[in-house]
């Protein structure tokens, strides 16, 4: 992996106190099973980070119960409430972007990482077509792992990018298994109205766009590549973290308000792994040693196992109860059979 990614101007990412205090920094490492829950004992580098991303994406499902299950039908991406909700409470609960991404922002500060929030403009429309971008209602991180060092990386624990990219024109990284991978490339819209001279034709790169390219499942196809979001350097604070999440909240129409969304990785086995041509046959050991995770996904009424370019169909959700024991048997979340009433009449709720 590329460690020559810079902000502009090469810049350098204060260190800045966190939203969490050292207790409770230790009792989030514990949780995500980090190998030490001794603060000191933390090595601030790129491995760490690394290996902190995939802890907390194989630990917090992303997901949107508390919009559909609860009274207030509510995100709270409250530090404090995302503390309760995610580490201390014992529902297996998550969130969105907005609040695992803060969880995450807020953690590393507190174990000393040097981080700010930046913002993103998801691209609903599939591979292989034009990139049409939504408002910046994403949550990235930019992250300065080392000591001495202002090289850069882009983290985001709520999208498929499950480890660290360089901010580096044309950097690539593995994805959950090496039958996908992540770029980041230097792009404009064909609209934008900068230009790097006053007879320039085409706009000036003054975005970064974050691309998925997935082979194909036929290995005489090539792989296809989708635009995932863009977003800029600008560092986003507060309140724009809360108006974006009050923004997605308040949207009547779009994935969130139409279904109950839920995903969450996990570690593959070695037999796992093996299926799909990660580890040698004779190789020993975790399978995790290699980084190469499977995922969880609930859509509509069925939930999904994906390994690598294979796809099993794990469960199918006829009503309210199939999709609570789904979210309690696949990914570990409680949702009290109380609080199946918040979602009737909804659009999400299933008939």
């Amino acid at each position: 992996m590329s460690t020559e990614g810079r902000l502009r101007d090469d810049l350098w990412i204060a260190h800045k106190p966190s939203g969490y205090t050292s207790a409770q920094a230790q009792q989030w490492l514990a949780k995500i099973n980090y190998p030490t829950s001794n603060l000191d004992a933390v090595n601030l580098s790129l491995e760490t980070l690394t290996r902190l991303v995939q802890l907390s994406v194989t630990t917090f499902p992303f997901e949107n119960t508390a919009m559909h299950y609860t009274a207030g039908h509510t995100m709270d991406v409250s530090y404090p409430a995302l503390f309760d909700r995610l580490v201390a409470g014992g529902t297996g609960a998550g969130s969105w972007c907005y609040g695992l991404n803060g969880l995450f922002y807020q953690m590393l500060l507190a174990l000393g990482f040097r981080v700010y929030a930046g913002a993103g403009r998801i691209n609903p429309l599939p591979a292989e077509s034009d990139p049409q971008f939504l408002a910046f209602v994403h949550m990235v991180l930019f992250v300065q792992p080392t000591a001495g060092s202002n090289a850069t990386f882009v983290v985001d624990t709520a999208s498929a990018l499950v480890r660290p990219i360089p901010l580096c024109d044309g950097a690539e990284v593995p994805g959950a298994t090496p039958t996908e991978r992540f770029r980041l490339r230097r792009a404009a819209r064909p609209e934008a109205s900068l230009r790097t001279s006053p007879d320039a034709i085409a706009p000036a790169p003054a975005e970064w766009w974050l691309e998925h390219i997935q082979d194909a499942k036929d290995t005489g196809m090539p792989p296809t590549t989708r635009v995932m979001y863009s977003f800029i350097e600008d560092e986003f604070f507060e309140t724009e973290r809360a108006a974006g999440n009050a923004t997605v909240l308040a949207a009547t129409g779009g994935i969130f308000a139409e279904t109950v969304v839920c995903s969450k990785y996990f570690f593959l086995t070695d037999e796992e792994a093996k299926s799909i041509g990660q580890i040698q046959a004779e190789q020993e050991g975790p399978a995790h040693a290699g980084e190469h995770l499977g995922k969880l996904a609930m859509g509509g009424n069925v939930v999904r196992k994906h390994v690598g370019l294979q796809t099993t169909l794990v469960k199918e959700l006829e009503n309210e109860a199939d999709r609570v024991d789904a979210l309690r048997e696949c990914f570990g979340i409680i949702v009290l059979r109380e609080e199946v009433g918040y979602m009737e009449g909804r659009q999400a709720a299933l008939k």
